[in-house]
């Protein structure tokens, strides 16, 4: 199925350019390597963890719209530990330190109406 590789829309087959931005679809996304936009002096600390990789990318990409570096780590883990016990392991979205500010009121802002 087609997709726009910059809105992330998917189409039905036979269109090949999306209608919001004008960008060339493609039959698939590449996938994401966040090594590039990481410096080796850039601090990252866990800004906000999630319950599932949708929810953390919902955010992550939010934060890229508006220019905040973040990376997801992380996994969806759900089930029994010991007996009687739930674990629930997060999906953790990572930001550089001095970003946290921005990064807050983004998330706070698309988070609000859930």
């Amino acid at each position: 199925m087609p997709i726009c590789p910059k809105c992330k829309y998917e189409y039905t087959d036979g269109h090949v350019e999306c209608i919001d931005c004008g960008a060339m679809l493609v039959d698939e996304l590449p996938l994401r390597d966040d090594s590039d936009l990481i410096s080796s002096d850039t601090h990252f600390v866990p800004f906000r963890t999630y319950p599932s990789h949708v929810q953390a990318e919902m955010v992550r990409e939010a934060l890229a719209n508006e220019g905040v570096t973040a990376v997801i780590k992380g996994s969806e883990v759900y089930g029994l530990g010991d007996i009687g016990s739930g674990v629930a392991r997060g999906v953790v979205i990572w930001i550089p330190e001095d970003e946290q500010e921005e990064a807050t009121r983004i998330a706070d802002s698309i988070l609000d109406p859930l």
